[in-house]
């Protein structure tokens, strides 16, 4: 007797590798207390709590990040992250 072969389905979706995980955000590499701290003040400056403009804040938290050892991340990168939503 024959094997029963699987679907078409079923066979493509166990050939197909999932995909990889190209990159990882430099927030996501963080502790998530720091991550959420990080978050709290992005949303504090979005709501007009926190002073100051984008590249500012942006300065500030890259020269923090920088002193506490914490990430080696770059103006720009903040800057962008601040600005998405």
């Amino acid at each position: 007797m024959a094997e029963k072969r699987p679907s078409l389905a079923d066979a493509v979706r166990a050939a197909v590798p999932p995909a990889p995980v190209r990159s990882v955000t430099w927030i996501a590499r963080l502790a998530p207390e720091v991550a959420a701290e990080l978050e709290a003040i992005k949303a504090a400056w979005k709501a007009g709590r926190q002073p100051g403009s984008k590249r500012a804040l942006a300065t500030v938290l890259v020269a923090e990040l920088h002193d506490r050892g914490l990430s080696d991340i770059g103006l720009q990168g903040v800057t962008a992250w601040l600005g998405k939503d």
